[in-house]
């Protein structure tokens, strides 16, 4: 079962007079007698803190849950200003919540319920402003003990977990080999940093892995030694599983010392035959393309161990195919990132001290560089784009090798080789219309995760005439965008061009035909209006042309009036094929 509709609570309603009320409640459905509007509001900011630390569901005013019979049951609500229990409700939980709240009609009673919807809370724990946390298990609400308090705010970073003391650790638990490692690491990425000339305890202190002469989980994860991870840390793993053809095993390594030596020895993993290259080569120049980026299963692994939740026995998982690299982490996505979001929103971290930690250290990069590094270079060698994958609990990255698309690796190649500024929106609107004829805001919105507007804006700078790639087609908002000739002659080959070039006529076909079957019906300047043709002669003359051969023997349309007046039909055997599908 799910959160209840207003459907779903009239078809409840209905059974009062076999049952009563709390026989009716679940984990996402509470029925609540009307106690005036200062008690029930009460009422319904715990009922909301609740809600949201669990899964969401609905709270229902005016309905007495001990009474049997719908008459008696039913006796509505008073006035309520719907407004007013909104802010209150949003200003008396901490995080603020935000609800729905809506009036439903009923016979009995005022005649009216109060349907307050809460969500489930994209960062609990939530809580009353004075301080009562609850969640919903089964039909009731119930305290949150401390350890599952705690949990949850490590989960939702509302604690930092990395930063926090790890208890019982000593400086002689770090390894003093991988404190060496991390300030080769810095030498080797950041040499212009002081870092690397401090001494043991300064270069702990300055990453954030000693904090006030205790050593910190961060400081733990990146350079305890072995043995004592194992003891202390044994979800901190990362296991790297390497499959061959028809589902074989070929390697299976659970990899448990620090987190700098773990990055190494998977970086090992994609050196050598498990991660081939092939050479491209067009003139004197040549393009050796791998499997799989380094660059990228660094960044990969590095987001897996920085944003996972450690409060989650889980352990993070590499699995390798020969045509796809899946890295699991345990913790969903924080605050309200989704697969859908993830390019454009601001980065999250869910282990603060661990992700400015290997920020200092050079291997990663504030404001969402890394995802960067992960969409880029697959996207460059015209391979699949990569996709994340959710279920609120677990967050699988997919990065894909199979075929690639050498016409555009090496136009991608030769345009930075030209000192062009080929960035993410560039290469994702190329991936697209490698497979596409051509591509619109509704697209682009969703391909580049942006509204509409900015993505009309982002296709039209790249459709400007000496710089752009693309040519626009139509003057409206429903325009499209297609390659320009030379770069769809380079990436798609001679005929490519000529091709789309007659994709206008087809499109346009089937925008009128939707327009009369929405309307009934269209004129002449309907369809220039409809196409983006504007009220020139020229636009004019293109309709009439299109407009006759539309309306000729073959067509799909009819006319009816006279030439001033006219309008145009679907015939008949149009409309029932329609109709039919």
């Amino acid at each position: 079962m799910t959160i209840p509709q207003n459907e779903d609570i009239r078809d409840l309603l209905d059974q009062l007079d076999t049952c009563i009320a709390d026989d009716l409640e679940s984990q996402w459905l509470d029925f609540k007698p009307w106690e005036g509007a200062k008690e029930s509001m009460r009422v319904a900011v715990e009922y909301a803190v609740c809600f949201a630390n669990a899964g969401g569901g609905v709270v229902v005013f005016g309905v007495a849950d001990q009474v049997r019979g719908r008459e008696a049951a039913i006796g509505g609500i008073g006035n309520c200003d719907i407004d007013v229990w909104k802010r209150g409700i949003f200003d008396a939980t901490r995080p603020n919540l935000s609800v729905d709240i809506e009036e439903i009609a009923v016979p009995e009673g005022s005649g009216k319920l109060l349907v307050v919807r809460i969500p489930k809370g994209p960062n609990p724990p939530y809580g009353t402003a004075k301080g009562y946390f609850t969640q919903r298990v089964g039909k009731n609400c119930m305290p949150m003990d401390s350890q599952g308090f705690a949990r949850s705010q490590v989960a939702t970073g509302a604690i930092d977990w990395s930063g926090q003391a790890a208890e019982g650790i000593a400086l002689d638990d770090l390894d003093l080999v991988e404190i060496a490692r991390g300030r080769n690491i810095v030498k080797r990425l950041r040499p212009s940093s002081e870092l690397s000339q401090l001494n043991d305890a300064e270069f702990l202190q300055a990453l954030g892995a000693l904090r006030k002469g205790e050593v910190t989980r961060a400081g733990l994860l990146l350079f305890g030694r072995e043995e004592v991870l194992q003891e202390e840390c044994p979800q901190h793993q990362v296991h790297y599983v390497y499959e061959g053809d028809n589902n074989k095993i070929l390697r299976n390594d659970s990899y448990q010392s620090g987190l700098l030596q773990i990055l190494d020895r998977i970086e090992q993993a994609f050196t050598g035959p498990s991660n081939p290259e092939q050479e491209v080569t067009t003139g004197l120049f040549k393009l050796r393309i791998p499997a799989f980026s380094i660059e990228v299963v660094r960044e990969a692994v590095l987001n897996a161990v920085t944003h996972r939740n450690y409060a989650d026995p889980g352990e993070v998982l590499l699995r390798h195919k020969r045509q796809e690299i899946a890295i699991t982490n345990p913790g969903g996505f924080l605050g309200n990132i989704t697969p859908r979001n993830i390019l454009r929103q601001e980065p999250m971290a869910r282990n603060r001290a661990l992700a400015e930690a290997l920020q200092k250290l050079g291997l990663v990069e504030r404001a969402g560089i890394g995802r960067q590094r992960i969409f880029m270079p697959p996207l460059s060698y015209g391979k699949r784009i990569p996709v994340y994958e959710t279920d609120g609990t677990r967050v699988t990255l997919r990065v894909y090798d199979g075929a690639f698309d050498e016409a555009m690796a090496l136009l991608v190649a030769k345009w930075r080789g030209d000192g062009r500024d080929v960035d993410l929106d560039t290469l994702l609107i190329l991936a697209y219309l490698r497979e596409n004829a051509f591509i619109d805001t509704g697209a682009a919105a969703d391909l580049l995760q942006l509204s509409r507007e900015q993505a009309r804006s982002t296709l039209d700078q790249h459709a400007l005439p000496k710089s752009g790639f693309l040519e626009r087609r139509g003057r409206t908002k429903a325009a499209t965008y297609h390659l320009n000739k030379a770069v769809a002659g380079d990436m798609l080959g001679k005929a490519a061009y000529t091709r789309t070039k007659g994709i206008d006529s087809i499109r346009y076909r089937e925008l009128v035909r939707q327009f009369i079957m929405d309307h009934g019906s269209i004129t002449p300047k309907d369809c220039r209006e409809l196409l983006g043709f504007g009220e020139s002669r020229t636009a004019k003359s293109a309709i009439s042309r299109y407009l006759k051969e539309w309306s000729g023997d073959d067509g799909f349309l009819r006319w009816e009036g006279n030439t001033s007046s006219r309008r145009y039909f679907l015939r008949k055997c149009e409309v029932n094929d329609s109709d039919s599908a």
